[in-house]
């Protein structure tokens, strides 16, 4: 037997998750252009 399978951890029956449908007028974390930039980065560390 493993200490695992002895003990008993408790699980919460009352979880609530907020919606994933929240509206936000926010920019988008990572736009087209930072990420063309950060594969170029990315790119250039690599050739160096």
């Amino acid at each position: 037997m493993s200490v695992a399978k002895d003990l008993e951890i408790p699980k919460p029956k009352d979880v609530i998750f907020p919606p994933g449908d929240l509206y936000s007028d926010e920019p988008p974390w990572e736009t087209d252009l930072h990420l063309r930039q950060m594969i170029l980065l990315i790119q250039c560390l690599e050739w160096w």
